[in-house]
């Protein structure tokens, strides 16, 4: 059963920001902030900096919502404005991203792994696993896997070379795969 404010689409929330009702800030922030938390968290790893960056993430969207030039992407929007504060923090927090030479590349696979990822279906497993990664390795992966950032637009935003983010992603399948295999052969021995 939906609520009366699920039938509120975001047009009309952003109507009412623009007419100065605050109702819409807060009925846009509730409809987000978990979304964009979950998005953030999966970056950066500590929830008391993503809690911060949800914060500045709202105040930067809503001083800005009169430049949102489509008001059906709201959410894409909001989202990609997380992304990129996210990413400016780790900058800021010295976590840089550095060229993997492509003949260094592990060769493995593709298909295999994604059909072992598929069959398993422990998101919550693989996030853990993620999040063990150093900093560098789980942007890109979060970025790649959950937010669904083609590895060319990760590389733009990174401001790193293609070949890097493909690297970087390759060993984590990788990583992820070993983790995954040696726990299930641990599960089946107890």
């Amino acid at each position: 059963m939906k609520t009366k404010t699920e039938n509120i689409s975001d047009k009309e929330l952003l109507e009412l920001c623009s007419s100065g009702d605050n109702s819409g800030y807060s009925l846009l922030y509730h409809r987000y902030s978990k979304a964009i938390f979950n998005s953030i968290f999966r970056i950066l790893n500590d929830r008391e900096d993503a809690e911060d960056i949800l914060q500045e993430v709202f105040v930067k969207a809503f001083s800005e919502i009169k430049s949102l030039k489509n008001v059906e992407s709201f959410g894409g929007w909001i989202k990609r404005i997380a992304i990129n504060q996210s990413l400016n923090f780790l900058r800021k927090n010295k976590i840089y991203f550095s060229e993997i030479d492509d003949d260094k590349m592990l060769d493995f696979n593709d298909d295999d792994l994604e059909e072992k990822l598929a069959m398993e279906s422990r998101v919550t497993e693989l996030q853990n696993i993620i999040a063990e990664f150093p900093p560098q390795t789980r942007t890109i992966v979060n970025l790649f896997l959950f937010e669904e950032m083609p590895q060319e637009e990760i590389a733009k935003v990174l401001n790193i070379p293609h070949g890097t983010v493909r690297s970087y992603y390759h060993r984590a399948k990788k990583k992820i795969f070993e983790k995954l295999t040696s726990k299930e052969q641990n599960d089946r021995s107890a």
